[in-house]
């Protein structure tokens, strides 16, 4: 009998008509914010450019940049053919080491070969490194800086 008691006192009323439009439309409104932002984001990953990946061309053409830009200084008299050579075997290293997320632009002639043996991109820049070492720090060398960019730019072209 104390439910009877509750149910005089505070009898159960319905609710009136608009609030349950006012749920209705709220409901619709979130429905369509959620719609229009899966749309939206959707889209947003469906650029005309965006399936194109250009960051090896950049790199490699800032590469082949440098290797000609120490090239022009050893022909204008700014750098010596030594220093000229240097600087295009760290534009080559740096390449490499950019392009693999490596350290190759760090690491001397031997680390690269060891590196070169863990990942076979490396192979290319390891001989050329190696081959330039004497044409870099040998005092009594007489380097041939046109052989050395023409060999740097065709290692930093063969990297796929």
């Amino acid at each position: 009998m104390p439910a009877d008691i509750l149910l005089e006192i505070n009898p159960p009323v319905g609710l009136d008509w608009r609030w349950w439009a006012l749920a209705g439309l709220l409901a619709l409104a979130a429905l369509a914010v959620m719609t229009i932002g899966i749309l939206r984001w959707r889209s947003l990953g469906r650029g005309a450019g965006d399936d194109v990946d250009t960051s090896l061309t950049e790199l490699r053409s800032d590469a082949l940049e440098r290797v000609s830009a120490a090239a022009t200084d050893y022909h204008v008299g700014k750098l010596n053919a030594q220093h000229a050579c240097q600087a295009i075997g760290r534009a080559a290293r740096w390449f490499a080491g950019t392009a693999s997320d490596g350290d190759a632009d760090y690491e001397t002639a031997m680390q690269l070969a060891a590196a070169a043996r863990r990942d076979p991109r490396l192979e290319g820049v390891a001989t050329f490194v190696s081959g330039i070492q004497d044409d870099c720090f040998s005092p009594t060398a007489r380097p041939d800086v046109d052989a050395v960019a023409a060999s740097a730019e065709e290692v930093i072209r063969a990297w796929h």
